[in-house]
């Protein structure tokens, strides 16, 4: 969050600076996603354990803000600080569908004052996909300077407070390890704007620098456009020793319930609830074997209540 004076340039002079790519919020053509859009299916509801950047104060550092619904104001952020990483789950996973599938928020007070970020996605939590992304920028942008928005793509903060910017999943690369219809976590990496970073071309990355207190990418919100609505799937299931192993693949914003059956029709025994892994798209647990020579088990998604 930056609380700056600057000189607010008018969109007419926005949109005369000749970038290749979409321009700011409220301009032609642009593919900002306003909060409010009906759009949004649901929004990220929990988060791993944050690796805080440099220069960003102990009152920032603060992830709840980060979850359920962008409000558009300043302060309901988690600051990442210089080179900070954060990761966020959802509700029910992410699933490439027609046009962006989801849209990330930052807060800036002004179509130019871009702090900038990198995007990841994965299935497992383990194996994650960067989105390409390219900056246009030729200069060391100052602490108070301007990013013009037309010379930015594939990058996170984009847009001023209240609109996101959004990720189409079919412009990410086929790969055995990602599953498009699955995406489970999304990762956001502060990028540090003095052009030693790069984008996917090999170009600097510039954005103000350098940035203190609140410094790095100032995350508000990430909203879901296209929601995967299947089952989650038993993956493994084992007789080990004494005991039956059961795996699932799990979504860390929920809680599971499972239950077992010797028939599959009305006669469903609860064994118990369990929290997910927090770390991983799968889950499993360890349960005693019965007597009865066969049974059928299921695993049923719950709110989740505690964690």
């Amino acid at each position: 969050m930056k609380k700056y004076l600057a000189l607010l340039l008018p969109l007419t002079a926005l949109s005369a600076m000749g970038g290749s790519f979409s321009g700011a919020a409220g301009t032609s053509g642009s593919e900002a996603i306003s909060k409010d859009s009906i759009r949004f299916l649901t929004w990220a509801n929990g988060n791993l354990t944050p690796q805080y950047g440099t220069d960003v104060s102990e009152s920032f550092k603060t992830p709840s803000k980060a979850l359920g619904k962008a409000v558009g104001g300043s302060g309901d952020i988690v600051c990442l600080g210089n080179g900070g990483v954060i990761t966020l789950y959802f509700p029910r996973a992410i699933r490439d569908g027609e046009g962006a599938d989801f849209a990330v928020f930052e807060n800036s007070f002004s179509d130019t004052f871009l702090e900038l970020a990198f995007v990841d996605v994965s299935s497992d939590g383990v194996n994650f996909f960067r989105f390409p992304n390219r900056s246009e920028g030729t200069s060391v942008v100052g602490a108070f300077g301007s990013v013009d928005p037309t010379t930015l793509s594939g990058l996170a903060g984009k847009h001023r407070a209240g609109y996101g910017t959004p990720f189409d999943l079919r412009d990410l690369p086929e790969s055995g390890l990602l599953d498009k219809m699955n995406i489970r976590f999304v990762r956001v990496v502060d990028i540090v704007g003095d052009g030693s970073v790069k984008d996917s071309s090999g170009y600097p990355i510039y954005d103000p620098t350098p940035t203190v207190g609140s410094g790095g990418f100032d995350l508000e919100a990430i909203g879901v456009l296209n929601q995967n609505e299947g089952a989650f799937e038993i993956v493994r299931s084992e007789i080990i020793a004494s005991e039956f192993l059961l795996e699932w693949e799990s979504n860390p914003g929920s809680e599971y319930m499972i239950e077992t059956s010797e028939t599959m029709n009305e006669d469903w025994e609860k064994v118990g609830d369990f929290l997910p892994s927090f770390t991983s798209g799968k889950s499993g647990v360890m349960l005693p074997l019965d007597e009865a020579p066969r049974r059928f088990w299921r695993v049923v998604r719950k709110p989740l209540t505690t964690g």
